[in-house]
Parts: C-alpha cells; structure tokens; sequence
C-alpha cells in the first residue's frame, strides 16, 4: 500500500487476548512500574508501520506484515487448543506455537536494535582501527580537504558525534525470513512442559519469550543464545506457561513422562513465570485487569542498550590519534561511554 502508515502489532493481538478480560482490554505497565493504565489490545505493543518495507519499485509496502499475519494465524488455533485445555498438541498445532515463538524471538524491537547497534560499534571499531590515516584517505576520495587541521577536526567529530546505524524494516524482515525456519526447528527439537495454574496469574510483556540464561556458559564468560540456552520461557495465557527444555537438560524426574508434559502450578512457579517476564521486558509489562502478577517485583528501568562492549579500544589507537583526541577534551572514559550507549 503505497503511502500506508498501518499500525504494526509487535506482539500479537490474538495472544494479547489471552491475558485481557472480557471487553479486550489489558493492563499496561511502563517501566519502571510508575505508570499503569487500562487499554484495548488492538492498541497494546502498537507501533505505527513497524513492519513496512520498500519493494521493488521503491514503494511502501505492508507484504512483510501480511506474511507474518498467516503465522499468527495458525498460532491462534493452537493457543484455543491450550486454553481449552488440549495437551500434548497436535503435531500441527505443536508445530504452529513453535513458529510463533520463534517469530516473537525474531521480531522485536530488541533484534532490530540489536542490528543497530551492532552495526554502530562496527563503524566506530573501523574509524578506531583506521585511525586518521584512513580517515584522510576517505576524506580525498570523497573530494574534501586532506590538510592536517581538516583531518583532525574531522577525526574529533568522529568520536564526539559518533554515527549511528539504523537498520530498517527491509533488513529485519530479511533476517526473520531467514532465521525463522532453523529457530523454529530448534524450538520443536526441545522437550515442552506445559504449566497450569489454578488460582495464580501470569503477566507478560513486550518481548514475552524469555532466554533463559545459561549459568554454566554465564560463568565461564560466555553468553546465552537460543539453541544453547538450556530453557526458553515464554506465558501462554494468564494460567499456563510454557517451558522448553534441551533434551540434554530435561529435569529427570520430567524425562520419563515424554516428550511434552503437564505439570500443575504452584505459587514458586508463578512467581519464576513472572520474574522472567520482568527480566525479558523493555518497556511494558501486561496483565489482566483483575491480576495483579507483578506484586512484590522491583521493576526495572526501561532498557535502552541491547549490546555493550567491553574491550579497551583507547588502547588499539596510535598514539597521535589518542592525543589529537584528548586535545580536544575527549578522552578514554567517553570513548567507554560511548560503546555502553552513553
């Protein structure tokens, strides 16, 4: 639709509908927990033309945002199945819910700002490497001035403006399109224990599929990703949570009730459901109006930063280049700065 700005749902409508009351509308929380407030689900996790990319003939267009839709879809029927209290899943509705989440691990502001800022510390990486050298080579190829104020002026604006990569829809889409089928694999790969809860409530969030961390790779300086995270959490409804397990890593007394198990909910449960839901969150927490899941947690700060580096780059640059720098006032703390989003 040439011209079109549609309202992009980031996190389905279909599942919002899940943790809503009767009239579709839902608890919103803002981190930090100061601000909560009553709305319908076509307007939670909204964001206008998130999903709109520029097709062949250079015009806007919301295919993207229809394609993913047939995945919603299908997920819708197999959540009906989950609330109506189907379990184990069919094998088709089993493979619809592991589409979904691995669409939601794929679709969210926090991969597309990943991208971005990954892309960003790349560029500052290379002007760190390349140092004024290349900088006053890129300087005569693009026909401006070489001479050494030039170059060092532009070198301090380098670092002082720094910037800023911005991946857009067409680059995400082609990601998720390329991901989804091997993260959805790994997904049905797992072992799935399906938590009920009677009388305790879940909330969920913008980003409501959870990597757990995991603590052996944690300590030993590595980080977590999805096919090595031994759980991946996400809440299905306000009464049922969905853990899946690495094979490797199924608890034992869970290993010989099969491939998916049932399990009942006790409070300690709820209460992990909701602390990962917290943890997973960057802007809005959401639960049924009449719940309050989120009693007793400290909610944090809206998250700004996905990816910080920590390597001492002050260090990787020439001397000269360091000194034309601290000259000008800019020294290795901003540069740290800089690479933890500040």
């Amino acid at each position: 639709m040439p011209g079109s700005a549609r309202r992009h749902h980031v996190v389905s409508k279909f599942y919002l509908r899940h943790f809503a009351d009767d009239n579709e509308q839902i608890a919103s929380v803002m981190l930090p927990g100061d601000r909560t407030f009553l709305q319908n689900i076509g307007d939670a996790s909204v964001r206008c033309g998130y999903y709109t990319v520029i097709d062949q003939e250079g015009q806007q267009s919301d295919s993207a945002e229809q394609a993913l839709s047939l995945v919603e879809a299908n997920a819708a029927a197999a959540w009906r199945e989950v609330a109506a209290g189907v379990w184990p899943l069919s094998d088709e509705h089993r493979g619809s819910v592991a589409a979904w989440i691995a669409l939601q691990l794929l679709r969210g502001t926090s991969v597309r700002n990943s991208m971005s800022e990954l892309a960003s510390h790349a560029l500052l990486l290379d002007a760190v490497l390349g140092g004024r050298t290349r900088l006053r080579e890129a300087l005569a190829e693009a026909g401006e001035p070489v001479d050494d104020d030039s170059v060092d002026r532009q070198w301090v604006e380098l670092f002082k403006a720094p910037f800023r990569a911005e991946v857009k829809a067409n680059h995400h889409i082609r990601h998720i399109a390329e991901m989804l089928p091997r993260v959805a694999q790994s997904l049905l790969d797992r072992s799935w224990l399906l938590t009920v809860f009677e009388r305790k409530s879940l909330a969920t969030c913008d980003h409501p599929v959870y990597v757990v961390p995991n603590e052996d790779l944690t300590r030993m300086g590595m980080g977590t990703g999805i096919e090595n995270a031994t759980v991946i959490h996400a809440p299905l409804t306000r009464r049922h949570s969905l853990a899946m397990y690495l094979q490797s890593a199924v608890p034992p007394q869970l290993a010989a009730m099969g491939r998916d198990t049932l399990w009942p909910g006790v409070a300690a449960t709820a209460l992990y459901s909701n602390s990962c839901v917290v943890n997973s969150a960057r802007r809005f927490l959401f639960h049924h109006p009449a719940d309050a899941p989120l009693t007793g947690f400290h909610l944090p700060a809206p998250r700004e930063q996905e990816v910080e580096v920590n390597a001492e780059l002050w260090g990787w640059m020439a001397e000269g280049d360091r000194q034309v720098l601290l000259s000008a006032g800019f020294g290795p703390d901003d540069l740290a700065a800089l690479l933890k989003g500040r």
